[in-house]
């Protein structure tokens, strides 16, 4: 058995014993491990790591402790970091789960706003089917409990972001083995008072099963109609009230005309997503229009919604991913070189070689799905901001208030604004190479470090519109909030952060209180740009 593979039943392992002693989330395993770090220092030793899974009632033999210590310890340097720990158990959770999550979500979500408020979720909360309720195992107070320590750490501005919703479910799963998928699926469904039909169904699944219906409808189509007609039509036949609307039963019923045979929870799932109310009703009129605009440059009989070729706007971003930081930032270099008249927009072939120029390989097919798709009012043109926004996604509240709080901190003068003037007080230029050597003034030196986020308009003072434009670049390239938290805290030395996002670079000191007592804390006075001059590479945020 090589060691990835034995690894993977020693987390298996250790997945189950907490399981079998009643753990569902992370809280209990991050206090005891704080409790065990005894000088804050995020890491345990390996004596100190073997003491804390004894008292998380976590019990492996010698040979399963060495090949954690060996992955845990990248360093070398006999330490097991939290981080690196809880990764490992969160990072495996599978498809089917995720699938459930989203689900769960998108049914609270009835307005599909990307958040649902705490309140609301308080309401919706039912404890009583926690399925640690229904075995006695534990009481309705506890898992109440559970759900405040949980959720409420989690909330921005009172809402619960779809993200952290996921972010929590990711917790539970690591403390569940591969084969509780079942009790997995009632504890992110049943406490809703969610039904589990249609859920598990992932995303690619749910992709092939609507391209799938979309083929056996155009076989039904005629050559003078689109796809959303025949659908139209046929589902009219079973909306015997003539309200437009029909039920699950009379959806399933009426694909059948069209020769599907998928399962009924994998339809269910289908009916879901289309359901945006979560009424038990389809409209099918837009059900319809959206596979008219699957084929219809123009858009079809329906809608003014085209239909996104979801799978080649995931192999654009799997490119930029792999580009990192850069990725996004650089094609929107290529695009905007490639715009001649400074209009913002390309035709057909200016995008198509700005895409080939930034390392983009799509076939002839993927590239017109996609020129059309963002060719919003058919003049055969794309504009590129809008191209960019939709590939790089937003902010989600917790990082866009990093970000305003690194704004709030540059601007010095107050006035809302970040200019040289802020700048200067806040960027050391002294240790620029180009400075020392005298290529560079320090009023160069601060206009060129400006540039890169002076970007929207260039008139040298950089709004928070730019600056946020910036940061969502560089966030499309990060998965994880932690990480994300932690490089803005330590570029811009943001005093705070919990665990594995806590400012590292602002310097610490061992302090001795009247009693003798002895802790680690941040020296003061160093939230400015310039705390460490003896550093040779250094000129000033660490970006």
């Amino acid at each position: 058995m090589d060691w990835r593979n034995r690894l993977e039943n020693i987390v298996s392992k250790i997945k189950f014993q907490l399981h079998a002693r009643g753990v569902d989330d992370l809280n209990g395993i991050r206090n005891l491990f704080d409790e065990m770090d005894t000088d804050s220092s995020g890491s345990l030793s390996q004596l100190e790591f073997s003491k804390f899974l004894s008292k998380s009632g976590i019990f492996l033999t010698t040979q399963e402790l060495r090949p954690l210590f060996q992955v845990f310890d990248s360093n070398n340097d006999e330490n097991i970091s939290y981080g690196e720990f809880i990764d490992t158990l969160r990072n495996d959770m599978k498809e089917q789960r995720i699938a459930v999550v989203k689900h769960a979500f998108q049914m609270l979500d009835v307005q599909q706003k990307g958040f649902v408020s705490l309140s609301e979720l308080r309401t919706k909360f039912v404890a009583s089917e926690h399925p640690r309720v229904k075995s006695r195992q534990k009481t309705l107070e506890q898992v109440q409990r559970e759900f405040e320590l949980n959720f409420g750490p989690r909330a921005f501005n009172g809402n619960i972001p779809e993200q952290e919703f996921l972010e929590y479910y990711a917790d539970v799963n690591a403390t569940l083995p591969p084969e509780k998928d079942g009790y997995f699926q009632e504890i992110v469904l049943a406490v809703w008072g969610l039904k589990g039909e249609g859920a598990g169904i992932t995303p690619g699944r749910l992709q092939q099963i609507q391209t799938t219906l979309y083929e056996k409808v155009r076989q039904k189509t005629r050559s003078h109609e689109d796809e959303g007609r025949t659908l139209s039509r046929a589902f009219q036949m079973f909306d015997r009230d003539g309200s437009g609307h029909i039920s699950f039963n009379e959806f399933q019923r009426a694909l059948e005309k069209f020769g599907c045979t998928f399962q009924s929870h994998e339809l269910q799932a289908l009916f879901n997503k289309f359901d945006a109310d979560k009424s038990g009703k389809l409209s099918y009129e837009e059900f319809a229009g959206a596979f008219a605009k699957m084929s219809t440059p123009g858009g079809g009989v329906f809608s003014d919604q085209k239909e996104p070729p979801q799978g080649v706007i995931d192999k654009v971003k799997a490119e930029l991913l792999r580009r990192g930081a850069n990725g996004i930032r650089g094609l929107g270099i290529v695009f905007r070189r490639m715009d001649n008249n400074g209009d913002k927009k390309l035709d057909r072939y200016e995008f198509e070689w700005g895409l080939k120029e930034n390392g983009h390989h799509l076939s002839s097919a993927e590239l017109s799905r996609l020129f059309k798709y963002f060719d919003k009012n058919g003049d055969g043109k794309v504009g590129y901001d809008e191209f960019l926004r939709a590939i790089r996604g937003g902010l989600n509240p917790g990082r866009k208030d990093l970000v305003h709080q690194v704004y709030k901190k540059l601007d010095y003068t107050g006035d809302g604004k970040i200019t040289i003037d802020d700048l200067a007080h806040r960027y050391d230029v002294t240790k620029h190479p180009k400075f020392k050597s005298g290529e560079m003034s320090k009023d160069e030196v601060l206009t060129e470090f400006m540039a890169q986020w002076d970007t929207i308009k260039k008139d040298g003072i950089v709004s928070l519109e730019e600056f946020e434009d910036y940061y969502q670049d560089i966030s499309a390239s990060i998965d994880r909030d932690d990480y994300f938290e932690l490089m803005i805290r330590n570029a811009w030395h943001l005093a705070g952060g919990k665990g594995v996002t806590e400012n590292t670079t602002i310097p610490r000191h061992l302090e001795t209180d009247a009693q003798g007592k002895q802790r680690v804390v941040m020296s003061k006075n160093h939230e400015s740009m310039n705390y460490d001059k003896s550093k040779a590479q250094f000129w000033g945020a660490d970006v």
